[in-house]
């Protein structure tokens, strides 16, 4: 089999996942690349996981790039993801969220991305770097009640691409969290889009993934002088999608709305979400 392509269809490779032995013999070169892809189809989730971390770290070429890209695409079809990674997070660590966000606004797509979570003990530091030195985020989090916090960037200069990217989390009085993380590639196609200020469109995305949670609508109202930019209405739909703002309540005024459509899967015990947003600035006899 070649390093820098799939040597069969990905349906094909599907099918083999349920198959563990029928393609082996197809695999001759013991390097990485080619291991990510025999062990994928013999159903060791986790050891093709770990294959393709180090493929990713060997710099590879646009066209294996490409080849990975579609490799952990597949391999997320088979429990959405929850096989990749069977480490477990540590006992002071309960929850961990990475968002990926890409945010639509006056013609401008401005890509965001936050690590949230909840912790027993108080996070000092995230570090989240894209493999093998550029820093994405480096930064103390906020906390709330309860161990939740939050760091996300304000803007980054490009959307956080697919590829490997390490993730360290330093707690108090704990051993520092490390762990490998592998970003697909973000969709390219924006799939809603406005059509007036209490209306907006949503393109189908062809079949649905029968493995993963439905796409979720999430609508935010924010008052345009609060800078916590803390939601003073929110509302979250699952199932048919929603293309129409509800009736809300809200003093006489001028308000931020945004509207995305969260994709979820798992890396593990990470959950990993990408979002897709619109925002506008809406007057309250509007809506």
């Amino acid at each position: 089999m070649s390093h820098f392509s799939i040597a069969c269809s990905l349906l094909v490779l599907h099918s083999a996942l349920w198959a563990p032995n029928a393609l082996a013999n197809w695999f001759v070169s013991q390097d990485v690349f080619t291991m990510a892809h025999q062990k994928l189809l013999e159903g060791k989730t986790n050891e093709s996981f770990g294959a393709m971390v180090q493929a990713w770290q060997q710099a590879p070429n646009v066209e294996q790039q490409n080849n990975l890209n579609d490799l952990i695409q597949l391999a997320i079809t088979e429990d959405c993801g929850r096989s990749l990674d069977t480490t477990a997070l540590p006992p002071w660590l309960t929850s961990l969220v990475i968002q990926r966000e890409m945010i639509q606004n006056q013609n401008q797509v401005l890509p965001r991305l936050a690590i949230t979570g909840t912790s027993e003990q108080r996070i000092t530091n995230i570090d989240f770097i894209r493999w093998p030195e550029q820093s994405v985020l480096s930064a103390t989090p906020k906390t709330d009640k309860g161990g939740y916090f939050s760091l996300e960037t304000k803007r980054l200069e490009k959307a956080s691409s697919e590829g490997l990217y390490q993730m360290i989390i330093s707690a108090d009085g704990e051993e520092s969290y490390k762990t490998w993380v592998i970003l697909t590639r973000p969709q390219s196609k924006q799939r809603i889009g406005w059509v007036d200020s209490q209306n907006w469109r949503i393109e189908r995305n062809g079949l649905p993934d029968k493995v993963c949670p439905s796409p979720v609508l999430s609508m935010n109202i924010y008052d345009l002088n609060d800078t916590s930019w803390t939601p003073l209405w929110t509302e979250n739909v699952d199932g048919k999608l929603p293309t129409t703002l509800p009736d809300v309540d809200l003093p006489d005024g001028r308000y931020w709305l945004s509207v995305g459509i969260i994709h979820s899967r798992w890396q593990g015990e990470i959950a990993v979400r990408d979002i897709q947003s619109i925002t506008r600035p809406v007057e309250h006899s509007e809506m």
